[in-house]
């Protein structure tokens, strides 16, 4: 549970006019000062009384906002300490990034800078577990699975090892046999279309199935050794900002 000790602080130096702006800025930041602003309005103009111009609360917001800021980051960051090392590590990277935004004050430097290490400390943990998981799986020749786990990351700075990179591309190329099943083979090759090695597999075949084959020219701008095996123009890669792959089973995505 996050504090609000920091926030509270903040609230108690306040003047009378101050605090509902600052109570409105840590609820929602500036839109949430426009939106009670236009609210209060509203309901002015609906029973007759004089409306408020916006110009000098928005003003007084844009000088408390750096505070406000400032000390729902603190109160953040204080609940990730107090954490200890059960917490998890998507609210620390969170509160590291979030340190971005905010001006920070001696204090809060000094913060960042440890959740900054605690961050390093995790992160590595994470991934040489991640690693070693992915190892395991691979000795056991569970490919498949081995992708799929690979592609999660603990970090989007995370990247695979090179050697170990190279071992799951060739054992996924080994996988890849036209011996498969179409069932088999398409399930193998969706890990591959998902995985980041993907432009490195080299399939050894194709079964002679329909849907297989349908599932491979699907997969080709993932896989450009797909296209060489059918025999056809290697199309270019999908955009890297797109979020779908080609759904090669042509089961909808649950």
């Amino acid at each position: 549970m996050v504090s609000t000790t920091h926030r509270n602080e903040l609230l108690a130096t306040l003047r009378a006019e101050q605090l509902p702006i600052a109570e409105q800025l840590l609820r929602g930041g500036l839109p949430a000062v426009r939106q009670a602003i236009d609210e209060q309005n509203r309901a002015a103009l609906a029973q007759g009384r004089p409306t408020i111009a916006p110009e000098t609360i928005l003003t007084i917001a844009d000088d408390l906002l750096p505070l406000t800021t400032l000390a729902a980051w603190k109160d953040r960051a204080d609940a990730v300490q107090h954490a200890g090392p059960s917490v998890r590590h998507r609210d620390l990277r969170a509160a590291v990034t979030a340190a971005r935004t905010v001006t920070l004050d001696e204090e809060a430097r000094g913060v960042l800078k440890e959740l900054q290490g605690l961050l390093h400390t995790k992160t590595e943990e994470l991934r040489t577990q991640w690693v070693a998981k992915v190892e395991s799986l691979l000795a056991k020749g569970e490919v498949a699975a081995a992708l799929s786990v690979v592609s999660r990351a603990p970090d989007p700075a995370t990247r695979c090892p090179a050697a170990l990179a190279t071992s799951l591309a060739e054992a996924a190329g080994k996988a890849l046999d036209g011996d498969l099943t179409p069932t088999a083979w398409i399930a193998v090759l969706d890990a591959v279309v998902a995985s980041p090695m993907r432009r490195s597999v080299h399939p050894a075949g194709i079964p002679a199935a329909a849907e297989a084959h349908a599932a491979a020219v699907r997969a080709a701008g993932h896989v450009p050794a797909l296209a060489k095996l059918l025999g056809m123009r290697i199309p270019p890669p999908p955009p890297p900002s797109s979020a779908k792959r080609p759904a090669l089973s042509g089961r909808r995505p649950s």
